[in-house]
């Protein structure tokens, strides 16, 4: 009978001393025998754990189509036209642009990067023969990166405002129990304060050390990187504190505690943006959306509505459920409100 992650996570703290908190939620969500997405987390409908905008239907990812025909023919349309989607799932955006049918397409080389081993099988199931599926990054430089609700879920670290400055906290043993433990003073987190200087003692912030150094990395890949999360900056997490901007996730039931089930629940964050490297362009989901032509196909989509309701055939409900997806996706009190975030290569860089 296995062991569950708890029991594995005990000992070795136990044997090793407190384990750094990003340390503890790599091994939460990407363990690969006991880690939430490679057993059985993902995102979807009624079995799934989580709905991201992908997942709403069609819409976004046509969105998210017009926007790679732009940067296509930005960089001159060419016959190769490199893209890898980040944090990939089971292809649910990759098969939505595929159906969007933009003008890139048959150009398109699009590589679905997936950690989760179990994830990528359903990539076998994807339509065309212009994807490639990996579980890391490409090695070839991409004329663009992607990705979907991917830096909340890198492994991040928590800091707590001590007297001297920010302290890591670090998963340690309470009455052999996990425990959330406060490590002293760190000289490594003293940015922290000029990030959150109001930030009183016992605030906490999410450390996204790893989600910068994936920025850094895609932007090194690729020139134009182009990220959706939930995110704010850092002092606004201090003020909020960790039960606002600390959460998890399972069967579509939010909690707080990530030591409640450890391996079977997703870990999320709340991303702080000013710990990132500086992006071209940010602005809300909703306002991205508008930007790159969401309104042209609502607008489209209202008009055959107006038309065929009366009939009621599948045009007639998708046009409806185009209307549907368009306000989830806007609605500033929930997706709208997401962050979209751009990095763009320097304007005289060599095209690859």
């Amino acid at each position: 009978m296995m062991v569950d992650l708890n029991a594995v996570l005990v000992a070795e703290i136990d044997a090793a001393g407190p384990m750094p908190f990003e340390r503890f939620v790599d091994r939460a969500l990407y363990d690969p025998d006991r880690g939430f997405y490679a057993t059985h987390g993902q995102a979807g409908g009624r079995r799934g754990d989580f709905v991201t905008s992908v997942e709403i239907g069609p819409l976004f990812a046509a969105v998210i189509a017009n926007w790679l025909d732009a940067a296509w023919r930005d960089e001159g349309e060419p016959s190769d036209f490199r893209v890898a989607e980040v944090g990939a799932g089971v292809g649910t955006l990759f098969r939505g642009i595929n159906r969007a049918k933009p003008a890139c397409l048959e150009s398109l080389t699009y590589t679905l990067v997936e950690r989760s081993a179990a994830m990528r099988v359903a990539h076998q199931s994807l339509p065309t023969e212009r994807w490639r599926s990996s579980g890391e990054l490409p090695k070839a430089s991409q004329h663009v990166v992607v990705a979907n609700e991917l830096l909340d879920n890198l492994a991040f670290g928590i800091a707590e405002r001590v007297e001297g400055g920010w302290a890591p906290v670090h998963i340690g043993l309470g009455l052999s129990e996990l425990s959330l433990q406060v490590q002293q003073p760190d000289p490594a987190l003293d940015h922290l304060t000029g990030l959150a200087p109001d930030a009183a003692l016992s605030d906490r912030v999410p450390v996204a050390s790893e989600a910068r150094a994936w920025v850094a990395d895609a932007c090194v890949l690729a020139r134009r990187v182009l990220v959706f999360d939930y995110a704010a900056t850092t002092a606004e997490l201090a003020e909020r504190g960790q039960a606002s901007w600390l959460r998890t996730y399972a069967a579509h039931t939010r909690g707080h505690d990530p030591l409640d089930q450890i391996g079977q629940r997703d870990i999320t964050h709340d991303v702080p943006t000013d710990q990132l490297p500086t992006p071209y362009l940010q602005q809300t989901q909703a306002d991205w959306l508008a930007a790159n032509g969401m309104g042209d196909r609502v607008e489209a989509a209202r008009q055959v509505w107006t038309e065929r309701a009366h009939i009621g055939d599948l045009q007639a409900i998708a046009a409806r459920s185009a209307i549907g997806e368009a306000e989830a996706l806007t609605d500033r009190d929930g997706l709208g409100a997401f962050l979209v975030l751009e990095w763009h290569a320097e304007p005289d860089a060599t095209r690859a």
